[in-house]
């Protein structure tokens, strides 16, 4: 059906969500946003610098580790069983996990936050 959006569930498989849910469900995460945005304004207008370093620090390594964990599927994914092709992609996967573990490990440290 044309007003469908695929997605896979967590068995690969395609799964049908209709437009409108898929929309709901992205006006709530904008909202959420929104609301998490205001959150760190009213916070750094009153001066609580540490809990908005804590806060954004939390979301950097969460979203962080998230990317890793995607990379690591996409990898996993595209190598299937060929040993050539993991000899090729899983050095670049790995890496970028280091690279991501490095820079949420030093975040704020060079920038002051």
């Amino acid at each position: 059906m044309a007003s469908d959006i695929v997605r896979r569930d967590g068995d690969g498989l395609p799964e049908r969500r209709p437009r409108r849910e898929a929309a709901r469900h992205s006006r709530q995460e904008r909202e959420l946003v929104h609301r998490h945005n205001l959150d760190i304004g009213q916070l750094m207008a009153t001066g609580k610098h540490e809990e908005v370093k804590a806060i954004l620090r939390k979301q950097f390594t969460e979203d962080g580790m998230q990317d890793v964990v995607d990379i690591a599927n996409l990898a996993r994914d595209l190598v299937g069983e060929d040993p050539f092709l993991a000899a090729l992609i899983v050095p670049i996967a790995q890496e970028y996990a280091r690279t991501t573990s490095r820079d949420i490990r030093d975040y704020g440290r060079r920038r002051g936050l």
